[in-house]
């Protein structure tokens, strides 16, 4: 019996995909990031891999996932109203779907994306907050709308922490 926990199995698929799609960016990608509930080991819920390509050239991004998309990695125009100004890209790998969201690595975003992830995996309180809100979703008890209303709320208490603590 296989006894891995959806976080190894999910942490497993973030590098595979990761490494597949380097064949394709290579000298494009500045840093991956494996961000989303996937990537907080206390959660340990199925969903989707939420991989954060951070791209050297911002002008190369529309380009390089077009070029993608012709060898299996789909363009997702409606991921999430967090990331309206990303590119997303969606793969299936092992039995995960895995989101390629690309940006610029100066981006302002890049930092609130990666200290709201840290944050939430240091703090016990957010963790569990999160995990219940995903399990509600994943119960079908909230709705598609309603889950995301309440994760940006959630994000948004995060980030307000970070305010109040001076960090920038």
């Amino acid at each position: 019996m296989n006894s891995d926990t959806n976080y190894q199995k999910a942490l497993h698929c973030y590098i595979q995909a990761s490494l597949n799609i380097l064949n394709h960016f290579r000298t494009s990608v500045k840093e991956i990031h494996h961000v989303g509930s996937t990537s907080i080991e206390r959660m340990d819920l199925p969903g989707e891999v939420d991989v954060l390509l951070l791209m050297k050239y911002e002008d190369n991004i529309n380009k390089l996932a077009d070029h993608v998309t012709g060898v299996g990695y789909d363009k997702v125009d409606d991921f999430s109203s967090d990331y309206i100004e990303e590119v997303v890209l969606r793969h299936s790998h092992e039995d995960f779907d895995v989101n390629f969201i690309m940006m610029h690595h100066e981006s302002e975003r890049k930092d609130e994306i990666l200290y709201c992830r840290n944050r939430i995996k240091e703090n016990q309180k957010y963790t569990e907050r999160f995990r219940q809100l995903k399990a509600a979703y994943l119960n079908e008890r909230i709705d598609g709308d309603e889950y995301q209303d309440r994760k940006s709320d959630l994000f948004s208490a995060v980030m307000d922490m970070q305010e109040d603590a001076g960090i920038v």
